[in-house]
Formats: C-alpha cells, sequence, structure tokens
C-alpha cells in the first residue's frame, strides 16, 4: 500500500524502533524507505564559522544515519533504504521532502510535549498538521 516511506530522524536510540516499524511495512508492500535527518537552522546570516558548525553536525549525522542503513539493509535485504540530510527548519523541510520524493507514509517517533516550552506542539504534531499524506506517530 505505502510505496514510499519517510522517517525523519533526530539521530535518538529510539529512531530506531521508528525505523524498524516502516520497515517491515516496505516489507509488506515492496515499499522504499527514507532516512532524514533535518539540520535545525538558526535565524539569520551564516559564516564561515556557522557553516563549518553545520558540516560537523552534518558529517556525524551522517555516520549514524550510514551504520542504521547498513545495520537495516542487512536484516531487510529487499527494501531499499535511502539516507538524507537538509538543513533548515524541520517540519516544512520534512513536507517539502515528502513532496519532491513522492512520499505516501510519514513514520515519526512521538516525543513529550512541554507546552510551557514549546507553544505549537511536538515536530510531530507539526508535521501531522500540515502534511500532505498520512503520518504514523510510534509511541
Amino acid at each position: 500500500m505505502f510505496k514510499n516511506i519517510l522517517v525523519p530522524t533526530g539521530l535518538a536510540d529510539k529512531s530506531e524502533k521508528t525505523i524498524r516499524t516502516a520497515l517491515d511495512m516496505a516489507v509488506q508492500s515492496g515499499g522504499h524507505v527514507y532516512l532524514l535527518h533535518v539540520l535545525e537552522k538558526l535565524g539569520g546570516d551564516t559564516d564561515d564559522e556557522i557553516e563549518a558548525f553545520y558540516l560537523k553536525l552534518a558529517e556525524k549525522a551522517d555516520q549514524t544515519l550510514t551504520l542504521w542503513q547498513k545495520r537495516f539493509q542487512a536484516e531487510f535485504p529487499g527494501v531499499h533504504i535511502d539516507k538524507n540530510i537538509q538543513v533548515g527548519k524541520r517540519a516544512p523541510e520534512i513536507i517539502d521532502f515528502c513532496e519532491k520524493k513522492y512520499i505516501d507514509l510519514i513514520v515519526m517517533a512521538s516525543r513529550s510535549v512541554n507546552t510551557d516550552q514549546q507553544p505549537f506542539g511536538t515536530l510531530s504534531h507539526q508535521v501531522a498538521l500540515f502534511a500532505p499524506v498520512s503520518v504514523l506517530v510510534v509511541r
């Protein structure tokens, strides 16, 4: 049913359960799983120091995504797993990626929310509100 499944990840161990859920679904449908990590872009102009900082963060993210890609590819050899790193605001980047790659389903981990600190809800809540496709939140 779902051919292109997106898993936005914050690189935490909790993401592994979410990735497994997406891969289980992809096996059933002969689907493709996209792992996406979005580096949150700070406001304002960037200089060389900030660009170097983003580059280091991207390298760390790439290492983690590559480890997951290799490990899960061995466990789910019939599913193509693609890794992607973007820089920007997380929810809009996820939604933009979804449209560019013709994503059918977004699978995300749930996060606890403190409404005093996050007045607009969690990332999964924001994505679920604005995504053009279904969103499965894994607890």
